[in-house]
């Protein structure tokens, strides 16, 4: 027969075994949590170590163009002291132009421009048609008043 001690030590030992499996059911739980943790803290790492990368070629792409436009700047740089001196040797020339212009080689150079544009319009006029004066006649050659 069954005492009541021996009763006590029974129901002792299955709820023990309750908590034994309980905790090992846990501990179970716990276990897959944690490589499932692990997989996905190792895959989050491929990820990042991927987007590192591709951080870093858009870096360097992006270091590459500063280069390139350092490099037009230092261009334009140049051409901007090269303008600069055209701007003063051209402002020295036209100095030098009006000093002639205003002096007597100025004005006989004129006077040549003037002739040789006259000349040139008188040539080009066209022959007058059969009774129709010609084209920059005075007003006498169209009357006929001087014939």
């Amino acid at each position: 027969m069954v005492n009541a001690g021996d009763l006590a030590a029974l129901v002792a030992v299955f709820f023990w075994a309750v908590l034994v499996c309980a905790v090992v059911y846990v501990l179970i739980r716990l276990a897959r949590l944690m490589s499932e943790a692990s997989r996905a803290m190792a895959e989050m790492r491929s990820r990042n170590d991927l987007a590192f990368e591709r951080v870093q070629a858009a870096v360097d792409r992006a270091n590459q163009q500063l280069d390139k436009t350092s490099s037009v700047t230092a261009s334009l740089d140049e051409l901007n002291t090269g303008m600069s001196e055209l701007a003063e040797q051209v402002s020295t020339l036209a100095g030098l132009g009006r000093t002639i212009a205003a002096g007597p080689a100025g004005r006989a150079a004129a006077f040549v421009y003037g002739v040789r544009h006259a000349v040139g319009i008188r040539r080009h006029l066209p022959a007058a048609a059969p009774g129709r004066p010609a084209i920059g006649a005075s007003r006498a050659d169209r009357t006929g008043a001087h014939r």
